[in-house]
């Protein structure tokens, strides 16, 4: 397939600049190196075995936010990961999930959990965060090693979102690790994408037959009332309730502990917006906004081309991929002044983290607020000090901004 931003880009690009190797996310440059983009080549074309067949990249705040909530030109139905192609079998199997899906069915299934995760509703749930957050430093209190990642950020947000699905204790130590695993289809290599697979298919399967369960034995919780969810009269079958609970497993603990760990990072960089945060409780809304832009947890989301167009001058075909570069965007200087500095009391502040609006806007946004918020002020409240002891292990992705492993002493 030939495209026309090819033969213009090779003699203007950087060499270097390749969005679609992942050995360019984990280069301490690469946010150099996105406003060289934005300012050249807000749109171009990248490609590299990491990720399958080559992809438009969209890289400025404007554009990203034109196509978001484009879904009659731009679909979410053939993936949303740049490193999937189903006619290469580089996808997960049997995805299905409701992310997947675009308008008007992706309202009405989105509809069958949104009254879960409204402001009003999240509130209720503040006592039990705090509560949760509480025995999680209990837990670490003392110890001379620990990981925050696996110790702090990961347990918070993994087990609330279990608590609301249904998910006993006893399992949620594989729930963590299936959603580890599954994070890893996006990091390349035949290896990994077996693996990242394989633990998709396991998720799935084990949220069906938590589904079966509660079809004898209902509680008060997400999948049983999905269970007797019905969209235009006919039930969820077994695969959309597995894509169901699959999905809110992952996106409800993978992209908060990310945020949590990159916000620890951030106020040890920035030690004067740590004390700001613990000594004004003002300012710690807007506090949690600007961790979420500076971690941007998921780091892309890709659209499929539905047919040919040109989008600001550039010719698109049926079929193309396009990723929408959040973690580019939301350094964007001409959407967020100054935005290499971390700064807790940025308002307003329109990062698009969250997905920047339109139908897919992250469902569970205000329970992710919840979570960094009160984990912050009770692990500074408890531990002002508290300091990391080695360099962050990053994930190997261009998905998740992921962190896998951080010292730290209390």
């Amino acid at each position: 397939m030939t495209h026309s931003l090819i033969a213009e880009s090779a003699s203007t690009a950087r060499p270097s600049v390749n969005l679609a190797s992942l050995d360019f996310w984990a280069r301490p440059d690469r946010f150099e190196h996105l406003a060289w983009l934005r300012e050249h080549q807000p749109i171009s074309w990248h490609e590299h075995p990491d990720s399958g067949k080559g992809f438009w990249s969209v890289v400025t705040h404007p554009n990203i936010a034109k196509i978001n909530p484009d879904w009659e030109n731009f679909s979410s139905s053939q993936g949303i990961r740049v490193s999937h192609d189903a006619e290469m079998g580089l996808t997960r199997p049997g995805s299905n999930s409701t992310i997947e899906t675009d308008p008007p069915r992706h309202s009405r299934l989105r509809k069958l959990v949104s009254k879960g995760f409204t402001p009003r509703a999240i509130r209720r749930f503040e006592e039990m965060v705090t509560a949760r957050v509480r025995h999680i430093l209990d837990a670490v209190d003392g110890k001379e090693n620990v990981d925050f990642v696996a110790d702090i950020a990961a347990p918070l947000p993994l087990n609330v979102i279990c608590d609301l699905i249904g998910v006993p204790e006893s399992d949620r130590t594989l729930m963590y690790q299936l959603t580890n695993k599954s994070a890893t289809d996006s990091t390349g290599g035949h290896e990994s994408q077996s693996d990242g697979s394989s633990a998709s298919l396991q998720m799935k399967e084990y949220g069906l037959q938590l589904a079966r369960a509660r079809r004898d034995h209902r509680r008060d919780d997400l999948i049983s009332s999905l269970i007797d969810a019905e969209v235009d009269g006919i039930p969820l079958n077994d695969d959309e309730l597995a894509g169901f609970f699959s999905l809110l497993v992952a996106a409800g603990n993978e992209t908060t502990r990310t945020a949590i760990t990159h916000g620890l990072l951030a106020f040890e960089e920035f030690p004067e917006q740590r004390a700001l945060f613990m000594n004004d409780s003002r300012v710690r809304v807007d506090a949690v906004e600007e961790i979420i832009r500076w971690a941007s947890p998921l780091m892309h989301m890709r659209r499929t081309v539905v047919h040919d167009l040109t989008f600001e001058g550039v010719e698109m075909k049926a079929g193309d991929k396009v990723a929408m570069w959040y973690i580019s965007a939301n350094r964007d200087c001409n959407a967020i002044p100054v935005p290499n500095l971390f700064d807790i009391t940025r308002n307003p502040n329109p990062h698009q983290s969250f997905g920047g609006g339109g139908p897919h806007f992250c469902l569970g946004s205000n329970l992710a607020r919840l979570e960094i918020r009160i984990l912050f002020e009770e692990l500074f409240q408890r531990y002002p000090e508290i300091r990391s002891t080695s360099a962050p292990e990053m994930v190997r992705s261009n998905f998740i901004n992921g962190i896998s492993r951080l010292g730290i002493a209390l």
